[in-house]
């Protein structure tokens, strides 16, 4: 028998034997193994499917490629990207591989969720000769992340209305106190004579260390919960938050604003300040950034933020889902703000050319 044969029956055998719904095309796009656990997963048979390029009848009502097609044809990220928007990514494990998850409505008896993997598969000499695809049913995962969402929303909710209430009282009373102490001491050092002038000297120094104690208090209440956000909505906020990063901080920042303009529910555009505060926070405390841009683009209903920095950035191992491993606390709660808002966050940085956050969310 020969190798070539031996090695065909031999992979034939440890596909069909998989447990892992798998199917293989060749550089015709003609599907050449189709195993027994994808057949159960569509209920398309292989003896209707084998030899044919009608795998995405499996998965589409339409004829589209798959993304084993993709990795035939050589597809690019960005033309991956027009079939997978904001759903793919390259995998860690496989070079030239990309996994995305996706729902199909007509898949079962309420649709599924499905995760796959496509990888080239390649002759001696580099040349893509065909792609394998597996497939994992991801339908009860993606449900308990819809769950948990929910909690994490009213999780969300609490906190930001917690926020609100200490807020509030630091801004009725204890500023309030603050503020009347810094009058009174004023009032008695200009009415008062006869100080010796170390002593004036004292009490001017102790009311400049109140004062500062005022503006930390005033701007730690803007930080709980800003009025300009609840008064006038988004874009207001996250213009006096650039503001505030170019005048306390030094760093030429500006702020940028492309199609319509337009309010969003006021849970949205909570979230979405929250980010903002948070990427301009890191860029901050961490950036060592001489300038930084926040784009904030409208399209109907959807909105883009875009928040960039010349700093020093840091390299990301794994993307954006090993953002909590990776010690990047502040990236995976700006992650999950997007993920409860139905959006995505995007992570690109290079050490020593800074750092970019783009936050899609649609409407």
């Amino acid at each position: 028998m020969p190798l070539s044969l031996l090695g065909s029956e031999m992979l034939a055998k440890i596909i069909d034997g998989s447990s892992i719904p798998s199917f293989v095309i060749n550089k015709q796009h003609r599907v050449i193994y189709w195993n027994i656990a994808i057949e159960a997963l569509t209920g398309i048979k292989r003896d209707e499917i084998i030899d044919t390029d009608q795998q995405w009848r499996a998965f589409y009502n339409e004829k589209r490629p798959t993304m084993a097609d993709l990795m035939v044809a050589g597809a690019r990220e960005n033309e991956i990207e027009t079939y997978y928007k904001g759903m793919c990514k390259k995998s860690q494990l496989i070079d030239g591989a990309y996994e995305a998850e996706d729902f199909f409505l007509d898949m079962g008896r309420n649709g599924r969720w499905l995760h796959f993997t496509a990888s080239p598969i390649r002759d001696k000499a580099g040349k893509i000769i065909g792609a394998i695809e597996t497939l994992e049913d991801a339908t009860e995962r993606k449900r308990a992340e819809d769950n948990l969402r929910q909690h994490l929303q009213q999780i969300t909710r609490a906190q930001e209305e917690e926020r609100k209430r200490i807020a509030r009282e630091l801004h009725d009373d204890t500023a309030q106190v603050l503020s009347s102490l810094s009058r009174q001491l004023d009032n008695f050092i200009r009415k008062k004579h006869g100080f010796a002038s170390n002593e004036v000297l004292f009490l001017k120094d102790l009311q400049t260390q109140l004062n500062r104690g005022l503006q930390s208090m005033q701007r730690f209440v803007q930080d709980l919960r800003p009025s300009l956000l609840d008064d006038l909505g988004l874009i207001p906020a996250v213009r006096s938050l650039v503001k505030s990063l170019q005048e306390s901080d030094g760093i030429d920042a500006e702020l940028k604003l492309h199609g319509k303009e337009r309010r969003f529910p006021p849970e949205v555009e909570l979230l979405l300040f929250r980010i903002v505060q948070e990427a301009l926070n890191n860029i901050r405390r961490h950036a060592h950034a001489s300038e930084a841009q926040v784009v904030m683009e409208f399209s109907g209903d959807e909105i883009k933020v875009t928040i960039t920095d010349n700093g020093r950035g840091f390299e990301l191992r794994g993307g954006v889902d090993d953002l909590p491993r990776s010690g990047k606390l502040g990236l995976a709660g700006m992650r999950e703000r997007a993920r409860l808002l139905g959006g995505t966050l995007k992570v690109k940085s290079t050490p020593g050319k800074g750092t970019t956050l783009t936050v899609e969310v649609p409407g």
